[in-house]
């Protein structure tokens, strides 16, 4: 049997983890997720939300240009 390995970029973090890293607190990201201006957390479970830390790297990089990207305007 194999053995997998996650890349540290790759981990899935909490809405706390989020928080600490953007410097912000636990309900913001969930306020930018529903403006459509952060990625989606991914649902592992009804009550457990997790987001793959290489996104909010990716956000953090260029949070406006990550918007334009992603906001699936064709403007």
């Amino acid at each position: 049997m194999a053995h997998q390995t996650t890349q540290p970029e790759d981990r899935l973090i909490t809405d706390k983890d989020v928080a600490h890293l953007i410097g912000a607190s636990r309900s913001w990201p969930w306020k930018l997720v529903k403006d459509g201006k952060f990625p989606e957390p991914i649902r592992l479970s009804s009550r457990c939300t997790r987001w793959r830390l290489s996104d909010i790297r990716k956000w953090m990089s260029d949070p406006q240009g990550w918007q334009t990207v992603n906001s699936g305007d064709d403007k």
